[in-house]
């Protein structure tokens, strides 16, 4: 944020606390902070969180896929700081920080000498290039961070209660805020948001339920359907529900459609299924799930020459699909914690599935895929999807783990029985046939038989 922006901020806000608040030399806002002890994140933290890093060159030399990584409207964190065509948007972002500010109680120069104690490891949860490329001073940083999650915590408070449109008056797109919310080059380290929330005045907890809110209304619009029961979230202030801290929203969003249980799938020697339109050649039906995480509703149930394939139901339109591309981008980080890398792996199943739009056509019929876009024909949205898996897998196949080895290998014996079936049973009318033939061959070869 330029720093003339900062410190019209700081000199409106600390004019009106001077005519509302006597500084009392014993408060805690006279004390001068030092910085925390274990300030820097080390190689020996047992779970460090992953860092906000730029999407990996594999995904970004797709330059089809690139517009689905960049930032529309606003910048958020440190990755795209200084941008020209954001400048507009840092005055929209000074007002909703200041609109926040004055309805949530904050006492900001608290907050900003907090988060200065802690600059070094806010640094730290970006890349060291990209920490080092934003040349300002550790004051204006703490206020941009600051800011940054003013801002964030105001939408999403709006944006829960359906309030957005009190919001145009500031002059800010906020359908392409919507959009940048959650672009893994476009997040701010959670600890800013916790500790704006733990220290306003009026709300705090309040402001917790709305994070679970909102992430569960994009849960809805990506699945279809909110989750049942709902999941347990590192939001939540109930010690049986507390959950590591993630460390940005775009985690958040992916603990929450993912569930906390991880896939212990992960050789690279599994069996290609084929195509929807195979599967159902072969009696295979399929069924969609729009509860539970994506982790747990991929399933096949064989029947005699049937069988059921149940895979979790994904909704495809503007709004989604950089969210479901940019978690993608998220688990193929190379910090990511762990190796179940569900998102990637389920959407590259559904890859393996799709090749021709009449596969997507009965993945809508059976509403695994459901399809909201209004400036397109069905059968333009369905090429449309086809050519977005086509993109989706031009990338590096060798680098995501196999999943769902289990439902593949239950596929690939269901076809393999199903063709031993039908062997059987035609071997078994060729046999009859033969028998009748030589039955009637034979009668008519006997005395007397015409």
């Amino acid at each position: 944020m330029p720093s003339d922006d900062l410190d019209y901020l700081i000199t409106e806000q600390e004019g009106r606390s001077m005519n509302t608040v006597t500084p009392n030399p014993n408060s805690d806002q006279q004390k001068t902070l030092q910085p925390e002890s274990g300030n820097e994140i080390t190689e020996a933290d047992q779970n460090p969180k992953p860092r906000i890093q730029k999407v990996s060159k594999m995904l970004r030399d797709n330059k089809n896929m690139e517009k689905h990584y960049e930032p529309r409207a606003v910048s958020i964190g440190l990755l795209h700081y200084g941008i020209d065509k954001f400048s507009l948007a840092e005055g929209h972002k000074l007002k909703l920080a200041e609109l926040f500010i004055t309805e949530n109680g904050v006492d900001e120069f608290g907050l900003h000498r907090k988060i200065k104690t802690k600059i070094v490891r806010l640094k730290q949860c970006y890349a060291k290039e990209d920490a080092k490329r934003v040349n300002i001073s550790d004051e204006d940083l703490a206020w941009k961070f600051l800011i940054d999650g003013f801002v964030l915590l105001h939408y999403i408070g709006y944006a829960s209660l359906g309030k957005l449109n009190d919001l145009k008056k500031i002059g800010m797109d906020m359908e392409a805020f919507s959009l940048d919310l959650f672009l893994l080059e476009n997040q701010l380290p959670y600890e800013v948001l916790d500790d704006i929330m733990t220290s306003a005045a009026k709300g705090g907890a309040d402001m917790r339920n709305l994070i679970d809110k909102f992430i569960d209304q994009t849960v809805r619009d990506i699945r279809g359907s909110p989750l049942t029961p709902p999941l347990p979230t590192s939001t939540s202030t109930s010690p049986q529900q507390q959950q590591p801290q993630p460390a940005h929203l775009l985690q958040l969003l992916r603990d929450r459609l993912v569930g906390h249980h991880e896939m212990d799938e992960k050789t690279k020697t599994g069996k290609r299924v084929g195509r929807v339109t195979e599967l159902k050649s072969a009696g295979i039906q399929l069924k969609s799930s729009k509860e539970g995480s994506l982790r747990d509703n991929v399933t096949f149930a064989p029947h005699w020459i049937t069988g059921t394939l149940t895979l979790p139901c994904l909704v495809f339109n503007d709004w989604t699909t950089p969210k479901l591309l940019n978690l993608i981008a998220f688990e193929m980080c190379p910090d990511f914690q762990n190796d179940s890398q569900v998102i990637t792996s389920y959407i590259f199943f559904l890859h393996s599935l799709i090749d021709q739009s009449d596969d997507v056509k009965e993945l809508r019929k059976a509403h695994v895929l459901v399809i909201n876009n209004n400036n397109n024909s069905v059968a333009g949205m369905d090429e449309e999807v086809v050519r977005l898996f086509k993109e989706i897998g031009s990338s590096d196949l060798d680098s995501i783990p196999e999943a769902y080895l289990e439902v593949k290998e239950l596929i690939h014996k269901h076809c393999e029985k199903k063709w031993k079936t039908w062997m059987t049973l035609f071997a078994f009318a060729a046999a009859a046939i033969a028998l009748l033939a030589m039955s009637f061959s034979s009668r008519l070869g006997a005395p007397g038989s015409l």
